[in-house]
């Protein structure tokens, strides 16, 4: 579908089951778009067993992690699961790497020093991906001379880091091969993304040539505005949970942090968080979704794709629905309207 200069995705949710994920992303290749995302929510169906079948049921998508993280998983248990599945993808699959967000205070797990913990995730898993020998005694991770066995790696596995903090999107311009700058919904939101990326890029000698820029966005397609917007708002709720106690994101969109969600967020609860989408006021939804009719959401998507971003990624709301019409409907009706918009 990459007629604009655009690639277009989805985000799969375990919610749904491991086989209709599968059924959904064969759907997701069948009306054109480019890649999926196999969401990777704890305690939910295992990410890495659900990508595989996803590769499984679709030959041409291409097949993300949404998103890896190195707290639950050493980061070269992840490169070992990446490296296996572009086997059997047959070299489609991106490994998207984040901090992840939700049920580690379930686990016992603390999420610390993301920026940090994602530097060194790379610096394990890159190597190993190019069939070398890691030695790393880093600050959140360690790997005394591990390297994968029984596997043929490719090297050039792209890695995307995922994230709306700005320190964590410097690490992904210090390391990675692109960002997917998540949430951001406004070209002013995902340009202060973009800058904080830069940053990283220059501060590591790195020319942002080739580069790869993504976003990621709650989307919710209905004629309705107002059960448009009621769609999305759970997720968001779940966001502002998952990135508490930061809240700079909601300070760089000029919103503030109210104490109702404050309360919430600080409980870290997933259920908790999503059943809290009534907490959230109008201009979040304003600054963290797309919302509407197709000709709406694709006026959004427009002018965010000529703030210089190339992959769209959409996670389709409300997650309680089956996704299928809606993906349908992304692929039918809003991408040929981006299309029209810019020329």
């Amino acid at each position: 579908m990459d007629v604009d200069g655009l690639r277009y995705g989805i985000g799969l949710w375990q919610g749904v089951g491991v086989r209709r994920m599968a059924e959904l992303a064969s759907v997701a290749e069948s009306v054109g778009l480019d890649h999926v995302w196999v969401s990777n929510h704890k305690l939910y169906a295992d990410m890495f067993v659900a990508m595989a079948a996803v590769v499984s049921a679709t030959t041409r998508i291409g097949v993300g992690s949404f998103v890896a993280e190195p707290y639950a998983q050493h980061p070269a248990l992840v490169a070992a699961a990446i490296a296996a599945l572009d086997e059997l993808s047959g070299g489609r699959v991106i490994l998207g790497l984040g901090a992840g967000g939700a049920n580690f205070r379930e686990l016992g797990i603390r999420m610390e020093r993301p920026a940090v913990a994602i530097r060194e995730a790379v610096e394990v898993i890159r190597p190993l991906l190019a069939g070398r020998t890691v030695d790393l005694v880093g600050e959140t991770t360690v790997a005394r001379g591990v390297s994968l066995h029984g596997l043929s790696p490719r090297p050039d596995i792209p890695i995307i880091v995922a994230s709306r903090g700005d320190r964590v999107l410097q690490a992904a311009g210090a390391v990675a091969d692109g960002a997917m700058i998540a949430t951001y919904a406004t070209p002013e939101g995902l340009r202060h993304g973009r800058d904080m990326v830069l940053a990283g890029l220059a501060t590591a000698g790195r020319s942002p040539d080739g580069f790869g820029w993504a976003t990621r966005v709650d989307v919710a397609l209905t004629d309705d505005p107002v059960a448009a917007r009621d769609a999305v708002r759970p997720m968001i709720a779940a966001m502002v949970m998952a990135s508490y106690p930061d809240t700079a994101f909601l300070g760089h969109a000029g919103l503030e942090l109210t104490p109702e969600l404050a309360a919430m967020a600080a409980r870290k609860e997933e259920a908790l968080a999503f059943a809290s989408g009534h907490l959230v006021p109008d201009a979040y939804v304003e600054q963290y979704a797309w919302t509407g009719t197709p000709a709406q959401v694709a006026t959004r998507i427009a002018a965010v794709a000529d703030a210089g971003f190339r992959d769209i990624v959409v996670l389709l709301q409300p997650m309680s629905v089956d996704p299928e019409p809606a993906i349908r409907r992304f692929a039918l009706e809003v991408v040929p309207r981006v299309r029209a918009l810019r020329g």
